[in-house]
């Protein structure tokens, strides 16, 4: 896997807000081509158009999705974030098509990761899950269906607040990015699916990555199959493929990456005197 370094602009805009934009994230060829298999995958599995298509473990039905799993310009900043101790947590693709004019906006404002913010309490949930949002549509003009979120909502350890008789928190965003983009956010980032007002889905795909000794959100091992075609050794690590020790006898591909680029765990970064 190739190396991008986090600017420490990045890292401190990240744990301030709890999500970073990274612009052009897929090339135009990977962006054709990662894009028609998601059009591929909806046709054949979904009967048409309707409302907001959620598809989970996406991942083995094409291998077009498996350099996605080191993408240079996105999966290097997650593992400065998070850890090199990681396992891919869930693949999922979303297309929100157009809503009909009489449609309110949702007001399922949530963190991430099952029950944990339940489990947790505000007031103990960490950082545990990284999503990379991959955007294969333009979401440039408001109401285009894009994730809604709030800013440094990823540090609140009271529950969020909406002021009476309104939808969303006073400092909520609708992100607007180009098809190629792509944004980094937090399982602790509080946010909502966005109205979309267009004429046309928006389409994206999420790669969730988190700590190996959790369990995967949207599936429990990956299949055979699909792991034989996972060559590389980084990659066969983030799907399992990986015999993973707990022990430093056999450093995991992952770490002798991050060993070569000096790269530090969150924590000895964040409580360094």
């Amino acid at each position: 896997m190739k190396f991008t370094k986090l600017e420490d602009e990045q890292r401190e805009f990240f744990d301030r807000n709890g999500y970073l934009v990274v612009r052009n994230a897929l090339d135009s060829d990977m962006l054709k081509l990662v894009t028609a298999a998601c059009d591929r995958i909806v046709e054949q599995r979904c009967d048409g158009p309707s409302g907001r298509t959620s598809l989970v473990n996406v991942l083995p039905e094409d291998e077009i999705f498996i350099p996605l799993l080191t993408w240079e310009t996105t999966v290097p900043l997650v593992v400065q974030l998070l850890s090199f101790n990681l396992r891919l947590a869930k693949s999922h693709l979303i297309y929100k098509y157009p809503d009909p004019p009489e449609t309110k906006p949702s007001a399922d404002w949530h963190r991430d990761f099952r029950e944990s913010p339940f489990d947790m309490g505000p007031h103990r949930c960490v950082r545990l899950l990284i999503k990379v949002v991959y955007q294969l549509s333009n979401t440039m003009t408001p109401l285009s269906g894009n994730t809604v979120l709030v800013p440094g909502s990823n540090t609140l350890t009271q529950p969020l607040e909406i002021p009476e008789g309104q939808n969303d928190p006073e400092n909520a965003i609708q992100l607007q990015l180009k098809a190629g983009d792509a944004f980094l956010f937090e399982n602790r980032t509080y946010h909502r699916i966005g109205l979309n007002r267009t004429k046309v889905p928006r389409k994206c795909l999420m790669m969730g990555y988190s700590y190996s000794w959790i369990t995967p959100l949207d599936y429990d091992v990956q299949p055979d199959w699909f792991v034989e075609k996972v060559k590389d050794p980084i990659r066969r690590q983030l799907v399992g493929g990986s015999k993973m020790s707990s022990t430093e006898v056999d450093p995991w591909p992952l770490r002798e990456w991050a060993n070569q680029h000096s790269l530090r765990r969150a924590s000895e970064i964040e409580f360094e005197p």
